[in-house]
């Protein structure tokens, strides 16, 4: 929708310069393209504008979770600022095609959350150590791990669901029957698993 609003911001603004001055299409073309904007920033502002404060949030493990969320923050307000200062630069130099940029990016902006953004939505703050505990960048092997980790944990997760502690806030580590796993490990083969002591043979 963000990158459809841009485009057709952009080609209203070129038909808008293109008529006479005065003239009904000069007005009714501008009132487009104004419109554009104004249907952009809603949708921006009611969606991606949230992730920077929600996203981080709940990906970050407890321990650094204040800071990661902090960082996600400073990163888009350092962003924010260099588009602010650079946007009057572009429209200078390319006029309406700067919108076409923007609209550009907004669409490359599809395959790469498809890619490296792991869903989060119906997804506990405990099991996303176990979204995140794949090397590969990539969602689908990210999935493929979670999946496995979900299996062979499946205390950790249902503990989780029922809303019980399985996590010390203050150390950021596994606990279990109220004492602290340590040597946490997200290893498949490891014997400890995510605070789940392995079963000791006879």
């Amino acid at each position: 929708m963000q990158g459809i609003a841009l485009f057709l911001a952009g080609g209203f603004s070129r038909i808008s310069d293109d008529a006479a001055n005065g003239s009904s299409r000069n007005t009714s073309f501008g009132i487009g393209a104004v419109s554009m904007v104004f249907l952009f920033t809603f949708v921006f502002g009611a969606t991606w504008l949230t992730v920077p404060w929600l996203y981080p949030a709940e990906i970050f493990p407890l321990e650094v979770r204040a800071k990661g969320n902090a960082w996600g923050v400073v990163g888009w307000s350092i962003g924010n600022g260099w588009l602010t200062l650079l946007c009057p630069v572009m429209f200078n130099a390319l006029n309406e095609k700067t919108l076409y940029i923007f609209a550009a990016c907004n669409v490359l902006t599809i395959p790469m959350v498809w890619a490296l953004y792991p869903e989060s939505n119906q997804r506990t703050l405990e099991e996303m150590n176990l979204l995140f505990a794949s090397d590969s960048i990539w969602n689908w092997d990210a999935e493929k791990n979670f999946a496995l980790l979900k299996e062979q944990n499946p205390d950790l997760v249902q503990a989780a669901r029922r809303g019980d502690s399985v996590v010390d806030t203050e150390a950021g580590v596994a606990k279990r029957s109220g004492s602290i796993v340590r040597g946490l490990s997200l290893d498949v083969g490891s014997p400890v698993s995510l605070g789940i002591d392995k079963e000791k043979e006879g």
